[in-house]
């Protein structure tokens, strides 16, 4: 005990450091400057037994700063973390969009990226691959896209197969996909879910990237001088409600409506959601818009459709203008007397029946998905592109 010490005052003792002398008023260590956590007990010498430690005194010991201090760090951590992902995804925004619209039913969708020429396209595999479709890929193949892979890639070799009824279509493009008989498709409509459900059950996944926009045109005998008709009237035209030219301000003529094969094509349901079983008996059947341009031209009161890049400057028939549901807001489809294609009203949507185009192919895990993937990566690049351009389609880069 400290000699100064007097009877008559009372002390307080520090449990950190022992000093025995710190004034009752005292609320730190004079030593130590520690906080004194003590009750003095009057006219004593003794101090009472320490109270105990509020949570404030918790949070200023040794270990407990370490541990905050520790978890404050790794907060910090996290939140760089999160911050280079964000960054590093926005980085790869040169990725082009995937249709990945059933994803259950569908693999991980292929990396596409954007190479200025078909010659960068990397992991073009070797050998004859199998593809098929609508016409669109004849007008692909005339502006020499075959010929630029071919010289870009003289090992990777196309053949175009066509189904065994010698009608082919997107619709039969995709069902040989299934069947394995192609390893890619063009498509001028979206995968059904029926399509990914065949797929599925055969153990692999369908995948469907857009390479371009177009637009179906519907024409008919130059002799038809009307304005344009709308979707409602088309849907009506081919159920048979509407049978003759005056029924929509043309002449006194029947109406001859022609198109390809429902079970062959995918455009009536696509542009004008009818399905086979609502086609009117009296539709004549073409098999591909070549024919039904010969036909239109020749009979009178014909009409029927295809994609603007086999359209664009047709002579012999009148490309129609078209307006949304019933309304009469004609937009056409072709300008400059249907010798150049109105690509900005089909970007933008405004003509009712612009829609995208599509690359299908499986993945599988086989040559075939490594085809399909790169023959996506040599449409999209800069040049394909501007292939698809020449060939009357509208780029979607």
């Amino acid at each position: 005990m400290n000699p100064d010490k007097s009877n008559n005052q009372n002390f307080i003792l520090c449990n950190h450091c022992g000093y025995d002398t710190n004034p009752s008023t005292a609320k730190r260590c004079v030593k130590c400057a520690k906080p004194l956590n003590v009750t003095v007990l009057p006219n004593s010498n003794n101090a009472a037994k320490p109270e105990p430690k509020t949570f404030a005194d918790w949070l200023l010991t040794p270990w407990m700063i370490r541990l905050l201090s520790g978890l404050v760090f790794l907060f910090v951590s996290w939140l760089i973390y999160c911050a280079f992902v964000t960054v590093n995804s926005v980085n790869n925004s040169e990725l082009i969009g995937v249709d990945n619209s059933s994803g259950s039913n569908q693999n991980t969708a292929p990396e596409v990226k954007l190479y200025n020429s078909i010659k960068e396209v990397p992991k073009v595999p070797e050998g004859t691959f199998n593809y098929g479709g609508g016409s669109s890929f004849a007008a692909l193949t005339a502006a020499g896209l075959n010929e630029a892979i071919s010289a870009a890639h003289p090992n990777f070799r196309l053949r175009f197969t066509e189904p065994r009824d010698g009608k082919p279509g997107g619709k039969k493009g995709v069902a040989m996909v299934l069947d394995r008989q192609l390893s890619f498709t063009l498509n001028a409509a979206s995968l059904a879910d029926t399509d990914y459900s065949k797929a599925k059950e055969r153990g692999f996944g369908l995948q469907q990237v857009p390479v371009a926009f177009d637009a179906l045109v519907f024409f008919t005998h130059p002799d038809i001088s009307i304005p344009g008709l709308s979707v409602d009237q088309l849907q009506d035209i081919y159920k048979g409600k509407l049978t003759n030219w005056k029924q929509v301000g043309g002449p006194d003529l029947p109406i001859v409506p022609l198109a390809r094969d429902p079970k062959a094509s995918n455009s009536l349901n696509e542009v004008l959601r009818l399905e086979a079983g609502q086609i009117a008996s009296r539709v004549q059947l073409v098999r591909d818009v070549t024919e039904a341009i010969r036909k239109v031209a020749s009979t009178p009161g014909g009409i029927s459709f295809g994609p603007n890049a086999v359209i664009v400057g047709q002579q012999t028939i009148r490309p129609l203008g078209i307006a949304k549901a019933n309304s009469q807001e004609y937009v056409q489809p072709l300008i400059d007397n249907g010798k150049r294609i109105n690509a900005a009203a089909i970007r933008d949507g405004s003509y009712p029946l612009a829609r995208r185009r599509f690359i299908v192919f499986r993945q599988d895990g086989t040559i075939d998905q490594l085809a399909g993937e790169a023959y996506v990566n040599m449409l999209v690049s800069k040049e394909g592109q501007q292939i698809v351009e020449k060939a009357g389609l509208i780029p979607v880069r």
